[in-house]
């Protein structure tokens, strides 16, 4: 495992464990019924993507920089569409849990997107 692959999946790893205190502290804070039973699955979900995208990245980023930024426009579409299809295949299968599901969704897409394109910028400028 490279050095930028090993710093990326230790600051990962923290903003996994991280979120999920938070994930625990709020199901004692807000009732059952507003917490989507995937939750802790999403956690684990959305690290492994971004894990996964990182990786893939990284190995074009070590490229031309028109390269780096066809991949990155690729990989985004890719996952927007992947993450599409995920919720609305769970949303039509559980109905019940829909919106608790996509707000959980939303909420942990927007953590772990935030924290991998920060990476990125900050790589970038180094």
């Amino acid at each position: 495992m490279n050095h930028k692959l090993r710093i990326f999946t230790k600051q990962l790893l923290i903003l996994a464990t991280i979120t999920g205190l938070l994930i625990v502290g709020l199901m004692f804070l807000i009732p059952p019924a507003f917490i989507s039973p995937t939750l802790p699955y999403l956690l684990i979900f959305f690290t492994a993507a971004t894990l996964l995208s990182y990786y893939f990245l990284q190995k074009k980023m070590e490229g031309s920089p028109s390269g780096f930024v066809t991949a990155f426009m690729a990989n985004s579409i890719i996952r927007l569409l992947l993450y599409l299809v995920i919720i609305a295949v769970y949303a039509f299968t559980n109905r019940a849990d829909a919106v608790n599901f996509i707000l959980s969704f939303f909420l942990l897409y927007v953590i772990f997107t935030t924290f991998e394109v920060s990476f990125f910028l900050r790589k970038k400028t180094e």
